[in-house]
């Protein structure tokens, strides 16, 4: 445990003990604009005081920076907008005293050495972190043991209870229907709590007639600075290996004159993709063979908008999905999507100042209903200006799996097959979710 001795106090809890001060180099001019990654905030306690922690999602340091309260204005404002004089200047303002430059430093100091923020460091660790990712033989499962049972046949009990318990879907016929479903929303919400809708949605895509390829999109909740990327390494579960298929990872890149895996790191530790492939693994396994098209996605509505700080993000989304299409029409093997998403996260974990309850919980069902009536119509324009309208209150995580999805098949018709929730703190706040196929 490290400490700031300053008016903006900050200490940081980690493994390792943080290096002196004159260790950690940070550019001294006080034009320097610093810009925070995107890092996940928890409410914390050390030594009993409240601090929040700042967790990176990539995991370059084993280590979470704990902030004092006196330090959060500080962060708050590292946009890469405003330079250490700008922050100096304004909280002198607002506090109507004087806050030295050199202790905002010192808050800086700590987020570099922890590569929270862009530039040099976090860019010399990324990389280095990729290198050592792409040399793995595959993507090992992250959430086995702790979302699901790691022991195969457990496992398989687990899933088999989903389907045949008394609210459970049943059995399924396999490859009963003589449609193909192209398209296929489920959770991924943890599978012990989503598991009835995770059936629901399986069980439809079981008895349709089966594919050789399922293209997976899914939320990248550490952000993406290309919006999209796949990965190449194959997917271990307790179930077996499923195997990437990197030949159209290469093609879709030459395509698109890019690569398109270039953040691929960001797939070790979600779990969008692994949960599917869980559920494709207990389904198809031994059934018939398939690959997969893992793909992270990480924007918002505001992309399709007319603001022109996100015409570049357009523009890559626009000729990924254009390419994919066109992959998609020359293909001799039989494709079908899956969009990895999630619904509203409502409550005082997602920032909410209230806390839910049951009225909550229906009205917010009720407006996801009226949302993914614009699914079933395969109306995207519909879905993206209905999210817009609200200004995405209610964080429906699963937009941007979503959208792609819809993008780049070709579907003209979609069926509700399940809409539920769960509750996932003691401040009654809920994920909702939904299964939904597409034919």
């Amino acid at each position: 445990m490290a400490q700031v001795s300053m008016p903006l106090t900050i200490t940081a809890a980690n493994e390792k003990q943080l290096p002196a001060w004159s260790t950690i180099r940070v550019d001294p001019d006080s034009d320097l604009k610093p810009r925070l990654r995107n890092i996940e905030p928890v409410h914390l306690a050390v030594n009993g005081r409240p601090v929040v922690g700042l967790k990176d999602p990539l995991r370059l340091k084993d280590q979470v920076v704990c902030l004092q309260p006196e330090a959060l204005p500080v962060v708050a404002m590292l946009d890469g907008r405003h330079s250490l004089r700008d922050i100096q200047l304004e909280l002198t303002r607002r506090t109507g005293r004087l806050v030295f430059v050199e202790d905002i430093k010192a808050v800086v100091r700590v987020l570099d050495e922890a590569f929270l923020l862009e530039g040099a460091s976090f860019q010399e660790a990324f990389a280095k972190k990729v290198a050592e990712y792409r040399d793995r033989p595959f993507r090992a499962a992250s959430h086995a043991g702790v979302s699901y049972s790691s022991d195969p046949q457990r496992l398989r009990d687990e899933l088999h209870d989903f389907f045949t318990r008394e609210d459970g879907p049943g059995i399924p016929e396999f490859y009963s229907d003589t449609r193909r479903a192209i398209g296929l929303i489920a959770p991924h919400i943890d599978i012990r709590a989503g598991g009835r809708c995770f059936a629901a949605g399986y069980h439809a895509l079981a008895q349709s007639q089966p594919a050789d390829l399922y293209i997976i999109f899914g939320t990248g909740h550490a952000g993406l600075q290309g919006i999209l990327s796949a990965t190449n390494l194959d997917f271990q579960t307790p179930l077996g290996m499923a195997e990437t298929d990197r030949d159209l990872i290469r093609e879709l890149s030459e395509m698109l004159e890019y690569d398109i895996a270039a953040e691929e790191i960001l797939h070790e530790s979600e779990h969008v993709i692994e949960f599917q492939v869980v559920f494709l693994q207990y389904m198809f396994s031994g059934r018939r063979p398939f690959k997969i098209l893992p793909v992270l996605c990480s924007f918002s509505h505001h992309l399709f908008g007319d603001d022109p700080a996100f015409s570049h993000d357009r523009e890559t989304f626009e000729r990924f999905c254009s390419a994919m299409k066109e992959f998609c029409r020359k293909s001799s093997r039989s494709i079908c999507f899956l969009a990895s998403a999630d619904l509203d996260h409502i409550g005082p974990r997602y920032g909410d100042q209230f806390v839910p309850h049951r009225g909550t919980v229906d009205e917010a069902l009720q407006k996801d209903a009226k949302l993914l009536q614009c699914l079933e119509r395969v109306d995207l324009d519909g879905f993206i200006m209905d999210v817009a309208a609200e200004n995405d209150a209610r964080r429906i995580c699963g937009f941007s799996p979503i959208t792609t999805m819809l993008r780049c098949m070709e579907a003209s018709e979609g069926h509700l097959l399940a809409l539920d929730h769960a509750k996932v703190d003691e401040k009654n706040s809920f994920v909702s979710f939904t299964s939904m196929i597409f034919y």
